[in-house]
């Protein structure tokens, strides 16, 4: 058997000693205490981790990365499944990822004792390093990737729900609402008003909408065009609109837009518009 095949079948059959040894080490550099049950998954990790190098020392790098992904994702589940038991703990992730480096550089230090003690040769020494580096640089990728996704998901959940709940259409009597305006409005919010909102008023048996601006911070030309087309939208399905809060400065962004005014129903306030009784 060569050498390298030696140290593979070595590396297997030690990985839950070399492992214990890692993580013992580094426990002693994480800030926070660890519970037990994470403690243990994290060791039997590193044992299939270096089973995983220890299998794929003969393979190409094309190999290794597709065992690897395999195996990440199957530790991923995993990883998921803890955050939900131990959340507190992946709040101060910065606190387990910070000793990552000397950790990794430890880790080295004794898979490089293990090489040379298994009699490798300076250049089988060396590609047992840069594989492993390479296994480690695949993982912290993939959990960049991974954590990126999730990331990405979770935002676009929590702007479903912001837009939800910036453009409420709240009824205030029988046959009549009203759609405050509220922070800012970008291409993203206008198209949620246009194919979520007004069909919602629709479905309310709502006749009469005011749509009020008071509590907008600020609008450009192209978004100001999308929201008063949003008149024109309701006439056709027969529901009547006024604006009201309209200040100076989003008064003259409108003007800008080139929108008509004349053809509008604008009130100062929400109390002027109900007190006016614009249905009629």
């Amino acid at each position: 058997m060569q050498p390298l095949e030696n140290f593979a079948e070595y590396l297997i059959q030690n990985a839950e000693s070399i492992s214990i040894e890692i993580v013992n080490y580094s426990i002693k550099n994480v800030e926070i205490e660890l519970p037990v049950e994470l403690i243990e998954s994290s060791i039997t990790t590193n044992i299939d981790f270096l089973e995983l190098l220890g299998n794929t020392m003969n393979v190409t790098d094309e190999i290794v990365e597709r065992e690897f992904i395999q195996w990440f994702k199957q530790k991923q589940e995993e990883s998921q499944a803890q955050m939900k038991s131990h959340p507190s703990v992946y709040e101060n992730l910065s606190s387990i990822i910070k000793p990552y480096a000397e950790n990794r550089r430890r880790l080295i230090r004794l898979i490089s004792n293990v090489s040379i003690e298994q009699g490798l040769s300076t250049e089988e020494i060396l590609f047992v390093n840069e594989r492993i580096n390479y296994l480690l640089d695949l993982s912290m990728t993939h959990t960049f990737i991974e954590r990126e996704q999730s990331a990405n998901e979770t935002n676009k959940k929590n702007q479903k729900v912001i837009m939800e709940l910036s453009s409420p259409v709240v009824p205030l009597q029988d046959g009549m609402a009203i759609l405050p305006l509220i922070g800012e409005v970008d291409l993203d919010r206008s198209e949620h008003i246009l194919n979520n909102v007004i069909p919602q008023i629709s479905q309310l048996n709502i006749e009469c909408l005011i749509i009020d601006f008071s509590g907008l911070v600020k609008i450009d030309t192209e978004i100001a065009s999308r929201i008063f087309s949003i008149y024109h939208v309701l006439a056709l399905l027969g529901i009547n609109a006024v604006f009201t809060g309209i200040r100076p400065d989003l008064a003259t962004t409108v003007v800008s837009a080139n929108i008509n005014f004349s053809s509008l129903k604008t009130f100062a306030t929400v109390r002027q518009a109900i007190l006016n009784d614009f249905k009629h």
